[in-house]
């Protein structure tokens, strides 16, 4: 078999040129995982190449389901499936095999919940915009180089070598198997492998044009609106159909026992027309009219395959990604996201500062990432698969279980891009934290230098005041959880979307300040539970970062209070209308607040609840280097002793808060956490106020939790 470069190079048998910048990594396959994969390594500055077995001459026709998991993934690395025709998923409709409506799920409602839309692509349309990314001239890195009919046959997990049809062999620092269900690669992870075998199901699959079932006045009821999927369900078979490509077309995905459609055991055998419709005799007359419409030559026959688990999905110099490393039945529409996830995980892991010695390590962090998320949603995807329609003792037909219903929100509130930096920062810290220490707050990993820590509040004989400038905003909630210091936090609502704050506070006239006061600037996070050790929930506001500009604050709450505090310099300039806040390190501005069009109101647009009061972990390093002296949660009861005197509201679109990550030499204490809040979006500004306060809560309302 002679290989075909697709772009580009010859390539050459032999190892790679050690002295070459970033790794050289070779991928078996060039699906969606592959190509994914090859685009993300590409921008991390890696040199890939890619060998598909195949000549790109036969692509798959059927659509699939790009989740909103997989959507942000996407976006990570630059690609909108939209551009390629890409529809969003609307509605989704149930039916019975009679066509009576079972239940309805407002798709379009929910998309609120999570960052990123739900699509519906064609396959074919969505695999080629990957291609063209992988191997554009344009965009970060070196463009990847693909050969066809380039069929892998083996590999050394060793010696990151493989093996072609053609005897040819070819090494690198890494070999990716994205080889599918039937992979070869998968024999050098564990031996024998475990082999795929075809699962009691089947599904006819085919696309016709959207228009052909509009021109048909009794059809056309049934998939006029725009994004709506249809589910036809009887004991053991089911219909989905739904859009894609711009609304003109219609996918159609017919699943039934598979002895009903005997096939040699291979993806696109040809099924008569007949058949299909013998399958389905007895659903209503208009579902057997729309599946008429399907054209006999383009009608395939897909069987279903499924593989017992594999005890790791890398191993030495092999990573296997996708359905080479976890096959999936297509009932949560999340095997395509799987493989994506699989593939950006992977690109985090191997990410432009790695060394080819590293590599074996960072393997397996990527198998850490991926591996017990995605073998429970292959799980979960065989149970519902399940689902059916029986009837009721009243002779009704109602839905059996519908367990997409209990998983999906395991599957869609996930961010793979903001979970596998995590846990790559936390492999890095810990190397680094046993040379450096940890310090509060501890979240943003070893401190560069020391840091500085503050304090919220104090007793006061005086008459103290406060000023509280609050933006509210929506944001990504996944990326807010890689801020909590522990397992026992976590947000109430599985969203994506949770609500945080900035909020500047001017506290004056303190007795233990000798009547002076200080400024602090803090993010707070919404909606937070927390579990004790004893199963009690508490729900509160997180508070995972304070600057504060006086020394002695930062020192009493750091040590006494244990308030997650650091240093800047904070500037307010405010008048009757507008209030203007600056934030800055040794003259570096890294940060500004700005509120115009102020008014006075009578209900704080920027209130939130609460809960039951403030959560903060505290943390006191000891002189033995990476062990604490002390190591716990605190509660601070809500602040309920001060008065109110005045309340001013701002105009949310002028409402303006800017995080700039000047870099490690500006901000030398900073930085590690500047460029982590640097990365927290403002989705969205709901609500900005100025509060003027008498009095100050009481230190005594603190309740150690664990």
């Amino acid at each position: 078999m002679v290989a075909t470069l697709v772009d580009g190079d010859s390539g050459e048998n032999g190892r790679v040129n050690p002295t070459a910048r970033g790794l050289h990594i070779i991928i078996a396959g060039a699906g969606i995982g592959g190509l994914a994969a090859a685009i993300a390594l590409r921008q991390q500055g890696h040199h890939v190449k890619v060998y598909e077995q195949s000549r790109f001459a036969n692509e798959i026709g059927a659509a699939i389901h790009v989740t909103p998991n997989a959507m942000g993934v996407l976006r990570h690395i630059g690609i909108d499936p939209r551009d390629s025709g890409a529809v969003p998923l609307v509605q989704t409709v149930f039916l019975s095999a009679n066509n009576e409506v079972l239940r309805i799920k407002d798709n379009a409602a929910e998309a609120g919940r999570w960052q990123n839309p739900w699509l519906q692509a064609h396959r074919a349309h969505y695999h080629a915009q990957l291609r063209r990314a992988a191997v554009s001239e344009e965009g970060k890195g070196v463009p990847v180089k693909i050969y066809t009919s380039s069929h892998v046959v083996s590999a050394d997990i060793h010696t990151a070598t493989i093996t072609l049809a053609d005897g040819s062999s070819y090494s690198a620092d890494v070999v990716i198997g994205a080889d599918g269900v039937h992979s070869k690669v998968r024999a050098s992870i564990v031996s024998p492998p475990p082999a795929s075998f075809k699962t009691s199901s089947s599904a006819f699959r085919f696309i016709i044009e959207r228009k052909v079932v509009l021109e048909d006045p009794e059809l056309r009821p049934l998939i006029e609106p725009n994004g709506h999927m249809l589910m036809w369900y009887s004991s053991d078979r089911k219909i989905v159909v739904y859009p894609t490509t711009y609304h003109t077309l219609l996918n159609f995905v017919c699943i039934h026992p598979a002895h009903l459609s005997e096939t040699t055991g291979s993806y696109d055998n040809a099924a008569s027309k007949s058949a299909m419709l013998d399958v389905y005799k007895d659903f209503h007359p208009h579902v057997l009219a729309l599946l008429n419409k399907a054209d006999p030559g383009e009608i395939k026959v897909y069987p279903f395959f499924d593989m017992d688990k594999l005890p790791t999905f890398a191993a030495e110099r092999l990573a296997l990604i996708g359905d080479a490393a976890h096959p999936f039945t297509p009932h949560l529409a999340q095997g395509g996201a799987m493989a994506i996830e699989d593939a950006v995980s992977l690109a985090i892991m191997l990410d432009g500062s790695v060394t080819p010695k590293e590599v074996p390590e960072r393997l397996q962090l990527y198998n850490q990432a991926r591996y017990e998320r995605a073998s429970t949603i292959q799980e979960f995807s065989r149970q519902v698969g399940e689902d059916s329609i029986k009837q009721s003792g009243t002779g009704e037909q109602s839905v059996a279980s519908f367990k997409v219903h209990e998983y999906i929100d395991y599957g869609l509130s996930h961010d793979e891009v903001h979970a596998s930096t995590q846990l790559l920062r936390d492999h890095v810290w810990t190397t680094r934290a046993a040379k450096q220490g940890r310090r509060q707050p501890t979240v943003f990993g070893p401190a560069f230098a020391p840091g500085q820590d503050s304090i919220l509040s104090a007793k006061s004989l005086l008459q103290p005041t406060r000023t509280s400038v609050t933006i509210l905003f929506k944001t990504s909630a996944t990326l807010l959880r890689n801020l909590f210091p522990n397992g026992r936090y976590y947000f109430d609502k599985m969203d994506t979307i949770a609500y945080a704050s900035f909020s500047l506070d001017s506290r004056r006239n303190l007795t233990w300040l000798g009547g002076h006061g200080y400024d602090s600037l803090g993010l707070y996070v919404y909606g937070v539970c927390y579990k004790t050790a004893d199963d009690q929930v508490i729900k509160g506001t997180f508070c995972p970062i304070l600057f504060e500009n006086l020394a002695d604050t930062i020192t009493t709450g750091r040590e006494e209070l244990g308030l997650p505090t650091m240093f800047s310099d904070i500037q307010v300039t405010r008048d009757s209308t507008s209030y203007l806040a600056k934030v800055s390190w040794k003259g570096a501005q890294w940060a500004a607040l700005e509120l115009t069009g102020l008014q006075a109101s009578a209900k704080d647009p920027a209130e939130v609840d609460g809960g039951q009061g403030l959560l903060v972990h505290k943390y006191l390093p000891s002189t033995e280097v990476g062990k604490p002296d002390a190591q716990y949660d605190i509660l601070y009861a809500p602040e309920t002793d001060m008065a109110t005197v005045s309340l001013q509201s701002a105009d949310v679109s002028s409402t303006r808060f800017g995080i700039h990550d000047i870099g490690q030499k500006a901000l030398p204490t900073l930085h590690q956490v500047v460029s982590r809040l640097a990365e927290i979006p403002v989705f969205e500004v709901v609500g900005a106020s100025v509060k003027e306060y008498r009095g100050l809560s009481e230190d005594s309302k603190i309740q150690r939790l664990s």
